[in-house]
């Protein structure tokens, strides 16, 4: 069983295989299961090298990852938004050396907040674009454009908790600028 279906079923999610996602409202078949398969595929619509350039690899992961807040773990959250955070509003750069530091911050932070959850928008509030809109791009220049516009809605729509993202962000940073001094 994918750990995506045994986190649904932890959060006693239904899952349903007919029709559009049940949770990000993508034009699909067969519900959140093409959706979740769409997204395991969607980072190869450019090299990976480009990928990681244009930060499309993490923004895509972390995009879909909000819109399906049910089918991954609580702090799985914390870090797709607090990510969001620091490439969007902190324009970071993003490599995946990072990832490990900001896993290791989230490690830290949840000793200190160990209730704290984030607050997925409501349906009227969620964004509009999803996976499968940006699975029908039909060029790069447009697929990069539209995740970028994905990520940003995908962010804008978790507005709630942006002061969760903005406090870990600042944590992460603390120990970016404490790490290159010890260096």
């Amino acid at each position: 069983m994918p750990k995506w279906l045994e986190q649904a079923a932890k959060n006693d999610l239904e899952i349903i295989e007919d029709g559009q996602c049940q949770l990000c409202g993508s034009d699909t078949l067969h519900g959140i299961t093409e959706c979740v398969a769409t997204a395991g595929k969607i980072t190869h619509k450019i090299s990976q090298e480009k990928g990681i350039e244009h930060m499309t690899i993490f923004l895509c992961v972390d995009a879909h990852a909000l819109q399906h807040t049910q089918i991954h773990a609580r702090w799985n959250n914390h870090f797709h938004l607090t990510r969001l955070h620091l490439i969007l509003v902190d324009e970071i750069d993003w490599d995946y050396d990072l990832t490990t530091v900001l896993n290791e911050v989230l490690d830290d932070y949840k000793l200190e907040h160990p209730q704290e959850k984030i607050q997925e928008p409501d349906e009227a509030h969620r964004a509009k674009i999803t996976v499968t809109d940006v699975d029908a791009s039909h060029d790069e220049e447009e697929y990069i454009d539209l995740v970028w516009e994905w990520a940003e809605q995908v962010y804008a729509s978790f507005a709630d908790s942006h002061v969760i993202a903005r406090r870990v962000a600042e944590q992460f940073k603390q120990r970016m600028l404490v790490d290159s001094n010890e260096a």
